[in-house]
């Protein structure tokens, strides 16, 4: 009684603060700030929304953590209070908006750096070479480094869509509590529970409709508590493999080094954001199935991932004494992955949504006039951006106007003046 008594605090004081936060968003969030999110490459929402729902979040945590002191190893929990710098960093961001993704990076090696002097805590080999590598500190340390930074910032890249960071971190977090209730390490489930608990709160209010985001100190702050349950659980116990817990970090690291790739391959810088994270092929995948893009694409994205970041977890939880089988089980997921967003990205600029999108006076500028809507018009995707195409004419007139629109933000791609909607149509074809 006294254990759910403890999770239900933190549970409450997430969804008070985030509650807080989107009656009085103005509180810590600036409306400038707010507004210029919403034209950002990587933005899904389309009004002003607070993103500092992972304070609630991680003062949930902490508070619980309180309850617990007694009851939670020093190394655990001096590994997580080193969290407070990323925290921190991101949280600055999301204020003033005034630490570049290159120091945000640096501050989570700067948290993983401290959590490795105060706990000793390494991850040298993976649970694969049997000890060899612990006689070299050096690559121990640069494994730590790499596991915990790492994951910091790929929880931030992908957390695109309403509720998908807060799924995926939920999951992650049974995942862990499963494997820790094989070793008897009771205060990582404890603190699993909690944050799970935690992150739950802000879910309720996250998805499906966005009334509060994460922001960089949740994706920042989570990711280092979940990296550092993984160290402190491979850590203490050498008989669990390492491959089976980066099983439960696959998700957002996977699609991480992918965009690194994918951007490095490009030429373009590998911190600029884009639309073309895996996430965001599931919001046109879902408006492709239903035939034309709606207001609840995103959250419904989330669920249809749920299914593909709970796999790896699952996988790594069954494997969690088994290097060998883990590291078979890691190499396929990661070749499914790259091999399914290949293949999505490959048949986006080929297909056009099967119903066509009609649209209303009310949509061209409050016209009074009657319009006459082409059948060519609808939705297409050109290189995975998803384009409103508008073909109309307004009665008594001859001339057809063409209006092609990103559906993603509005702005107009192409538009002119023809003669008949056929020329209009080709016209867009050929320019797109």
């Amino acid at each position: 009684m006294y254990d759910l008594l403890i999770f239900g605090v933190a549970f409450f004081i997430s969804v008070a603060l985030s509650t807080l936060f989107i009656v009085r968003p103005n509180l810590l969030m600036s409306p400038e700030h707010m507004l210029r999110d919403l034209s950002a490459p990587q933005a899904q929402h389309t009004c002003p929304t607070p993103r500092v729902g992972g304070i609630g979040i991680i003062l949930g945590l902490s508070v619980g953590c309180v309850f617990y002191t007694n009851d939670i190893g020093r190394d655990l929990l001096f590994a997580l209070a080193a969290g407070a710098v990323v925290f921190w960093a991101g949280l600055l961001e999301d204020i003033y908006r005034n630490v570049s993704p290159r120091n945000r990076l640096f501050a989570a090696f700067i948290s993983a750096a401290l959590a490795i002097g105060v706990t000793g805590s390494l991850v040298p080999d993976l649970g694969l070479t049997e000890g060899a590598l612990l006689e070299w500190v050096v690559p121990a340390i640069v494994i730590t480094l790499l596991w915990s930074a790492g994951t910091c910032h790929a929880l931030n890249l992908v957390d695109g869509l309403n509720g998908l960071s807060a799924l995926y971190s939920m999951a992650a977090s049974i995942g862990f509590i499963a494997i820790a209730g094989h070793t008897g390490d009771t205060d990582i489930q404890l603190v699993a529970g909690l944050l799970a608990a935690s992150i739950f709160g802000f879910f309720i209010l996250n998805w499906p409709f966005g009334r509060i985001f994460l922001g960089d100190a949740g994706a920042y702050g989570i990711g280092h508590i979940i990296a550092w349950l993984g160290i402190v659980l491979v850590s203490r116990n050498p008989s669990v493999a390492g491959m089976a817990v980066l099983l439960l970090l696959f998700w957002p690291v996977c699609d991480t080094l992918l965009s690194i790739v994918r951007r490095r391959a490009t030429r373009r810088a590998t911190g600029q954001p884009d639309r073309l994270h895996f996430h965001h092929i599931a919001v046109r995948t879902v408006a492709l199935l239903k035939g034309r893009r709606g207001r609840f694409d995103n959250p419904i994205a989330s669920l249809f991932l749920m299914p593909l970041f709970s796999a790896p977890i699952a996988v790594g939880v069954l494997l969690w004494n088994q290097p060998i089988m883990a590291t078979i089980a890691l190499a396929s997921f990661i070749l499914l992955f790259v091999v399914t967003y290949l293949a999505a990205v490959r048949f986006f600029p080929a297909r056009r949504f099967r119903r066509v999108r009609y649209f209303g006076v009310g949509s061209l500028g409050n016209k009074r006039s009657r319009l006459q809507v082409s059948p060519l018009s609808g939705t297409y995707v050109r290189e995975s951006e998803v384009l409103n195409v508008q073909i109309f004419r307004e009665s008594g007139k001859a001339n057809w106007t063409l209006q092609a629109f990103s559906a993603d933000n509005d702005n107009v791609a192409y538009e002119g003046t023809f003669r008949t909607d056929v020329e209009a149509h080709n016209r867009f074809l050929k320019k797109a």
